[in-house]
């Protein structure tokens, strides 16, 4: 393997992250927005308030494409990282498990025709799923977007699972 060459980061993990328990801990005015909201896109890179640049373009996506989403704040305490460099930051979403099919859909199509992603491209990305019996799996994927369907499918999979 050369040095510059991208090496592949992909687990699936339990999580003890719950819908409920986003909801309960929000900021009230954070929790009215978010209760019946299907997607939720949560702060990244290990901070608790903070979203990848674009954030607010792949909540345009979503929501245009018949997902009902949402960021993880409210207006005023929105920041985002910016990070610069070739990779594309999605950061982490968590989805509940009646729009699994449609979502997986809709990333890829964000993705793919939305960023214009390459195969080449490195990308990184964390699914919090919430499976039909209510515990939810985190899948994180970094590596080259031409293998993103892994973690794409392990998203489905979990949906299917009760």
């Amino acid at each position: 393997m050369g040095v510059l060459e991208i090496q592949e980061k992909f687990e699936i993990d339990d999580s003890n992250l719950s819908f409920d328990q986003l909801v309960r801990e929000a900021p009230a005015e954070v929790a009215a927005t978010i209760t019946e909201k299907a997607v939720l896109i949560l702060p990244s890179h290990g901070t608790e308030d903070a979203f990848y640049s674009g954030t607010l373009d792949t909540l345009d996506f979503l929501n245009e494409n018949g997902i009902d989403a949402d960021v993880y704040a409210n207006d005023e305490d929105y920041k985002e990282l910016g990070l610069h460099g070739a990779d594309i930051w999605l950061g982490t979403i968590f989805v509940k498990n009646i729009v699994i099919p449609i979502f997986c859909s809709v990333i890829g199509a964000y993705i793919f025709e939305k960023i214009r992603a390459n195969k080449d491209d490195k990308i990184s990305v964390k699914f919090v799923v919430e499976k039909k019996d209510g515990q939810s799996s985190a899948i994180s994927y970094d590596g080259k977007v031409e293998n993103l369907d892994k973690a794409i499918d392990a998203v489905k999979r979990l949906g299917d699972e009760s």
